[in-house]
């Protein structure tokens, strides 16, 4: 049985192919954290140990990075029944579900347009080449999620190779020509506290470094933040020739391998500020025998 009133879950083993160890460090790494400033001993699960476990106890916190149905599921269950403060949200976590974050980004103009398209449709893809083909489910967790077309024979190659995969819904979205940045940001949108933000160059590229606003970039990354609801999150962003800057992709706490020391210590500090305004559910027995809810800040 679990019986600590904070503990952390990982992600699954199979969204994190080549990312196992930089997956693990991250949470391990924020635990420890927590560990010192809490004197307490933090228990991380496995997806599958978290399943089967019981909980006999409310939980004042969860932090997480497990995506699938079963574990939110299960997550939900436990929010609802006590009031736990959960890290990302539920909500935030299935936002970045590539079908609902085009949803979502569906009118924001620093968004490259997109849209959802079946495997097996007819190939009206809509937008001119170049463009790109990605997983309609997750985040891209294999090299294969994410394909360029280039021409128009790279159209028909990228949607067999999804529907071989058993990948039925993918999103396509127009190719922005730039250079490509990648951003992290640790954020409270409901305190408007900003925790950590940090932004480097993806290395595999032909770098212009076209001149941009750094400010204007951090706008967009808050904004993204607070349009999908997390507070731990990642992406990639294209800066145009222009200076122009578009967001193109946002997934919920990455690994953050480049930078594991600052970021650890940026999300213990949020997890601890959370833990002061958790709301707990406790039961009580009243004078006519019928049990109440009621809900105490501790």
């Amino acid at each position: 049985m679990i019986s600590s009133t904070i503990f952390g879950i990982y992600r699954e083993k199979s969204h994190s192919p080549q990312r196992e160890f930089d997956d693990t460090a991250i949470l391990k790494a924020t635990s420890l954290e927590l560990e010192k400033a809490l004197n307490q001993k933090i228990i991380l699960f496995e997806p599958d140990e978290f399943l089967k476990a019981e909980i006999d106890f409310s939980p004042r916190l969860i932090f997480f990075m497990c995506e699938e149905a079963p574990y939110l599921e299960k997550l939900k269950r436990i929010e609802a029944a006590t009031g736990c403060k959960l890290v990302n949200t539920i909500e935030g976590v299935e936002n970045t579900f590539r079908e609902n974050m085009v949803a979502l980004f569906e009118k924001v103009d620093f968004f490259p347009k997109s849209r959802i398209l079946s495997v097996n449709e007819e190939k009206d893809y809509e937008f001119s080449l170049p463009l790109w083909f990605k997983r309609g489910d997750y985040h891209a967790i294999e090299t294969e999620d994410v394909i360029f077309a280039k021409y128009k024979k790279d159209v028909s190659q990228a949607l067999d190779s999804f529907l071989k995969r058993k990948i039925d819904k993918v999103v396509i979205q127009e190719h922005i020509p730039g250079d490509i940045i990648k951003f992290y940001c640790v954020r409270d949108s409901s305190s408007n506290r900003d925790y950590w933000f940090k932004w480097f160059y993806h290395k595999d590229q032909n770098l212009r470094e076209y001149p941009f606003s750094r400010a204007e970039l951090y706008q967009k990354v808050k904004l993204s933040g607070e349009i999908m609801d997390l507070e731990i999150y990642g992406g990639d962003a294209i800066v145009r020739p222009d200076g122009e800057i578009f967001i193109i992709d946002v997934n919920a706490w990455p690994s953050f391998a480049l930078f594991r020391k600052e970021a650890s210590f940026a999300i213990s500090t949020l997890l601890l500020d959370k833990l002061s305004t958790v709301n707990t559910k406790i039961e009580l027995k009243c004078l006519d025998g019928k049990a109440r809810s009621i809900e105490i800040s501790t």
